[in-house]
């Protein structure tokens, strides 16, 4: 299923298609909504939107397109064609083939669960109130509990256990003192575990127990504390006061936008032991959340801490925590690591913990029960984390894939293979890939298309996706149990599988010029079949081509980057070219761009379409030396391409945004190489912008210096060298090259007054800038309007720069403040 929501339409029109895989037939339906697949995918469900905009909910059955209406709520049944739904006390059980339902009456609260449902529900019948399971509309069913003069309340069940529990009230004239019963399904056995005065004395929250090993142990959150508030006194509002405090855990800018203060407070859990009636406290208030193990009767939990570093969040990026392994025998606490960043991960039988530590830069394997570590880079000769990384913030892991289906096995990456990593004996563990992904310089990722974390048999064959770091090419393998690598799909295109069905498969197909068309095929990538053609116009297009360059830059290392050249491209020709970058983009060499509006960068297709050389070039970051690395890498990429010919030095544009912004705006402070240059919403004063306040967040600006993009790794007090040598403001009369200033008053990113104050530096200077602010827009532009306008006046100041085309109005006369809005100044003149 696909859809196509065109919605540059006056009235915005869903259209849906429904695919055949045996037949490839395809049924198109129109003007619906949110459609759902049920009764075995013979099925959908969904909303007819109406001429008057109003919808109706349809069951819709796929083979002959007969339909019915259905209640707007409906619980659809994911094998058989059945819907149920509740209108007041009346359980509904539609049968949409047949248009035959069965109706129970008198019914407060229902479950659906088995394949062909069956019904638990609690109803008002003549004996009192009763709970009822097994029926299916037609019978009963069988009594679990009834109650002659008191009500049910809040009944819930939990069909992979077969168990659930109810609440009944003890007291009609107050409803909040009710006593607690579990029952299950397989013995018919209901029994009450706490009454009403147990549960007040407790102070529990109800709603929060949770039951661990049968009925002899639960957790719970005490119900809030009712502070006694002082009397309400008169507000003084003669003036306004705003208190920033060193201590505060939170600015009040970030106040402001609810953060740290606004959040209700988090109650503490505790655990009590039914048998000893021993209660213990398990998780401390406030604290981020407990994690009880996987399994049936889970004897240990994780707690992570992050009070310690809250009042850190200015400085850093990544919330840092400690992480404690908690008994649920005794409430017992034992500190695992300090100063995590990354997901904790408990094995599926719950009797191993697995977390990544970043000074160790490894993935550790924690026994609960001994506590003992064993630390996988001990038997792992390959680094397990990022090894490009280049921010100050820990470098992340590479990834766990999942466990083997018994739970004995965790399935973990390095960069290129991918490593079985024995629990119970780790110095077992292996690469189940056999190196071939290192040998071959190609990246090698267990199949899951929901990226949900897989359950693997290693006994059997698995899916694995291919990417060759070389050439970018991607596809599909199949990964024997003994390690034998075979490619089933591979070539010169990005390929990735979006579903997975019992005999075939769903894909998507791209490559530069090709558009992300949905593919089909079988399981092992044949018989591939192109299910859509999105986007037919483009064969039109003048798309040129895009290749991989390669070339040594001036650290010495080997250096990628994006060619795109255009149609009929001559190398005895002369084009104009334009250097665009933001951090890396050699892998994206097969992603397709779909042409359109430029929101703040250029629209690489359209440039290209109209005569432009564009190139990409990667640009990996040495830490307290942004500038310097983007000099190093693209300086030298484009140095590369005038020396091989590809493009005339003479004409040559350069153009970033944001953080790219920032090192285009550096750049032009330490070369003329580019005839013209487009600096979108840079930071250019790292002296200032360090302690400014991110208007979107109301966060410092320090952490995106200390910890995370602008990678100088060090407060301004110790590296207040790099931090001016790193300011292109304080360099601005080193900027010969014509530059075009975007930056809104709305930015949230990054403060308008940097772009503001390289423009004034420059216009001091009487160095040629013009500055767009489009008011009320942010760091990106959402207004369409602002978008076409954007568009045109940037393709202008290219053309004027690199085609030699006359110079537009605007940018010779200016637009001042009466001819906003009445004269564009599009037009151009000599």
């Amino acid at each position: 299923m696909f859809y196509d929501n065109d919605s540059l339409n006056s009235l915005i029109c869903n259209t849906y298609y429904f695919y055949e895989l045996k037949s490839g037939g395809i049924r198109i339906l129109r003007d619906i909504d949110s459609p759902e697949f049920f009764a075995g995918g013979n099925w959908i469900a969904f909303s007819r939107i109406r001429q008057d905009g109003t919808s109706v909910r349809v069951a819709h059955r796929l083979k002959d397109g007969y339909e019915i209406n259905i209640h707007e709520g409906a619980e659809l049944n994911s094998i058989f064609p059945q819907v149920a739904y509740k209108e007041d006390d009346h359980l509904i059980i539609l049968n949409v083939a047949e248009r035959d339902s069965t109706i129970l009456t008198d019914v407060s609260q229902y479950c659906l669960y088995g394949e062909k449902w069956k019904v638990i529900c609690v109803r008002r019948e003549d004996q009192g109130n009763v709970l009822r399971y097994g029926g299916d509309g037609n019978s009963e069913g069988k009594v679990l509990y009834v109650d002659k003069t008191r009500s049910l309340d809040n009944f819930y069940f939990y069909e992979e256990k077969q168990e659930g529990n109810f609440f009944v009230c003890t007291d009609t004239n107050d409803r909040e003192k009710q006593d607690y019963y579990t029952f299950s399904l397989v013995d018919g056995n209901v029994e009450k575990i706490l009454g009403a005065e147990q549960m007040e004395r407790l102070a529990l929250d109800k709603y929060s127990i949770q039951f661990l090993e049968g009925n002899k142990r639960f957790m719970y959150r005490r119900e809030g504390v009712q502070r006694v508030r002082p009397k309400k006194q008169e507000k003084d509002e003669s003036f306004q006061l705003e208190l920033w405090s060193w201590h505060d855990p939170v600015v009040p800018s970030e106040q402001a936008r609810g953060v740290g203060y606004k959040k209700r407070s988090q109650p503490a859990v505790f655990l009590y032991n039914c048998e000893n009636g021993k209660n213990y406290k398990v998780c401390e208030e406030n604290h981020s959340g407990l994690y009880v193990a996987e399994g049936m009767d889970p004897v240990f939990a994780y707690e992570k801490d992050e009070k310690p570093y809250l009042g850190q969040r200015d400085w850093r990026h990544d919330q840092r925590f400690d992480l404690y392994l908690v008994d649920l025998r005794n409430g017992d606490h034992h500190l695992v690591a300090k100063e995590l960043t990354r997901a904790v991960h408990w094995s599926p039988q719950g009797d191993y913990l697995l977390y990544f530590d970043n000074t160790k830069q490894s993935w550790i394997v924690v026994n609960s029960c001994t506590m003992q570590q064993n630390i996988l880079t001990d038997v792992i000769p390959f680094a397990l984390h990022d090894e490009l990384y280049d921010r100050p913030n820990p470098a992340p892991p590479y990834g766990l894939a999942g466990w083997s289906r018994d739970g004995r096995n965790a399935i973990v990456y390095d960069r290129f293979d991918i490593w079985v990593v024995n629990l119970d004996e780790v110095q077992k563990s292996y690469c189940w890939t056999r190196g071939e992904g290192r040998k071959c310089n190609t990246i090698l990722r267990l199949l899951d298309p929901g990226r949900n974390g897989l359950s693997v048999d290693l006994s059997r064959d698995n899916k694995v996706e291919i990417f060759d770091w070389e050439n970018k090419n991607q596809g599909l393998g199949n990964l024997s149990a003994n390690g034998k690598l075979t490619p089933l799909v591979q070539g010169d295109f990005a390929f990735s599988v979006v579903q997975e069905a019992k005999n075939a498969m769903l894909c998507i197909k791209q490559s530069y010029a090709d558009d992300r068309d949905l593919w089909v095929c079988d399981r092992q990538g044949r018989r591939m079949r192109k299910v859509t053609d999105v986007n037919p116009q483009q064969c039109n297009y003048k798309w040129g081509s895009a290749q991989l360059v390669e070339w040594t830059n001036y650290k010495g290392k080997n250096n990628q980057g994006i060619l795109y050249l255009p149609d009929g491209y001559d190398k005895n020709k002369s084009y104009p070219t334009i250097v665009t970058f933001y951090e890396t983009h050699s892998s994206e060499l097969h992603i397709h761009p779909v042409p359109g509006l430029s929101q703040a960068m250029i629209d690489i297709p359209t440039y290209v379409s109209r005569g432009y050389i564009v190139f990409q070039p990667d640009v990996y970051i040495e830490i307290g030396k942004p500038g310097e690395s983007a000099y190093d890498a693209v300086v030298s990429g484009t140095r590369a391409l005038i020396d091989r010919g590809i493009i005339d030095s003479s004409r040559i544009g350069l153009q970033g945004h944001s953080w790219s912004g920032f090192l285009v705006a550096y750049l032009v402070t330490r070369t003329d190489i580019f005839k013209c240059v487009n600096i979108g919403a840079a930071t250019v004063n790292l002296t200032s912008v360090y302690t400014a306040i991110r208007e979107g967040s109301g966060q410092p600006n320090m952490f995106m210096f200390e910890d995370w993009q602008c990678r100088m790794g060090a407060t301004l007090w110790d590296d207040l060298d790099g931090y001016i040598t790193n300011s292109p403001l304080l360099f601005a009369d080193r900027i010969h090259t014509p530059a075009l200033i975007f930056h809104c008053d709305q930015d949230e990113a990054v403060s308008f007054y940097d772009g503001r104050n390289l423009f004034l530096a420059l216009r001091r200077l009487q160095r040629p800038v013009w500055m767009l602010n489009y008011m009320g827009q942010g760091h990106f532009l959402t207004s369409r309007p602002a978008e076409v306008d954007w568009t045109i006046r940037l393709q202008q100041f290219f053309d004027h720069y690199l085609k030699d085309t006359l110079m537009p109005r605007w940018m010779k006369e200016g637009i001042n403040i009466n001819e906003r809005g009445v004269d564009q100044k599009y037009d151009l003149v000599k």
